[in-house]
């Protein structure tokens, strides 16, 4: 009996002790590796950054800086294009075309001009009606050849054609008559295009082709009206300048060119007229008249290249006018002022 409890205490004492609450797991150092790495190897890292040993570094944004590069690319192509391209203001002056009988027909417009003021009123005002007839057809066919002239009636040309004759022909029978077809064909214009069912934008170009043929040779009219010896003045002195722009402009690589030699033949021309004092200016208006005239010569041009679908547009009977845009209502201002 005394044998058996000593026996069941030695077991008891030899048996291992069970294990409470599972296996612990070793500790690894932090210098250790795991299985199958050789020891003493630094972590890689991606495993410091997973582990938050090592600070992450976020990668920087390129595609700003590309688009920054881009846009100075942009900006240095758009600056040496811009240096070597014609500047926007001189480029609505236009250099003259001298295929053809370009001289014979300068000569003739010039003669036919001077004529018709020594001829009288009427004579006048059949020349530069004629004129302003065929330069307002050839504009507004010029804008019928451009998408946004769609919405045009067929009949534009002819429409601004009457239009700009009509206009003139008022200038030639009185002053007041002038002001008031001025007031009333452009009206008219617009009538007529929205009678065929258009809307009013459809008689642009009708209507930039009559107003922009009228202005200038209903100007001279009125200043022949009033004074002759102003209207040769005027007609010499645009006269000269066409000629000196002509050959100014052709062979050269410079827009500018064409005013500076036109200018010329202007002054000289200014010269004559206040050494004469051919009325109604003495000395001192004559120049200063002739100054007007040099800086409305290039303007009218540039604003008749600007009215048009674009400024090397075949538009020669315009052509003929152009300088006179502006130089002729400045005249008929002076003429008015100084009686």
């Amino acid at each position: 009996m005394d044998a058996e409890p000593v026996v069941r205490r030695r077991r008891v004492q030899q048996a291992p002790e069970p294990k409470r609450g599972g296996a612990r797991p070793k500790r690894r150092s932090s210098g250790s590796a795991g299985p199958g790495s050789k020891a003493g190897k630094a972590p890689s890292p991606k495993q410091g950054a997973k582990a938050g040993n090592a600070p992450t570094k976020q990668p920087r944004k390129k595609q700003p800086q590309k688009k920054q590069s881009q846009k100075k690319g942009a900006g240095g192509s758009a600056g040496s294009s811009g240096k070597s391209s014609t500047p926007a203001v001189a480029g609505f002056l236009i250099r003259p075309d001298t295929s053809g009988h370009k001289v014979k027909l300068g000569l003739a417009w010039f003669a036919a001009a001077l004529g018709s003021l020594l001829l009288g009123r009427w004579a006048i005002t059949a020349l530069w009606a004629a004129v302003a007839v065929l330069a307002a057809w050839q504009v507004t066919g010029a804008w019928m050849q451009r998408p946004r002239a769609e919405g045009a009636p067929g009949f534009s040309p002819a429409l601004a054609a009457v239009g700009a004759g009509s206009m003139v022909c008022a200038a030639g029978i009185g002053t007041s008559l002038a002001g008031l077809g001025l007031i009333v064909v452009p009206l008219a214009v617009v009538g007529v295009v929205m009678g065929s069912g258009r809307k009013p934008a459809a008689a642009g170009a009708a209507l930039i082709g009559a107003v922009l043929a009228a202005i200038p040779a209903v100007s001279v009219i009125l200043v022949a009206r009033d004074e002759t010896w102003a209207a040769l003045f005027l007609v010499a002195a645009v006269s000269f300048y066409d000629a000196g722009y002509f050959i100014g402009a052709a062979e050269s690589s410079s827009r500018l060119e064409g005013p500076v030699t036109g200018g010329i033949g202007l002054l000289a021309v200014t010269f004559t007229a206040s050494a004469f004092e051919a009325p109604p200016f003495d000395r001192a208006t004559a120049w200063i008249a002739g100054v007007l005239i040099l800086a409305a010569c290039p303007l009218g041009q540039m604003l008749t290249s600007a009215e048009l679908p674009e400024p090397g547009a075949k538009v020669p009977a315009m052509r003929r006018l152009d300088s006179y845009l502006v130089a002729a209502p400045l005249m008929v201002g002076a003429v008015w002022a100084l009686g």
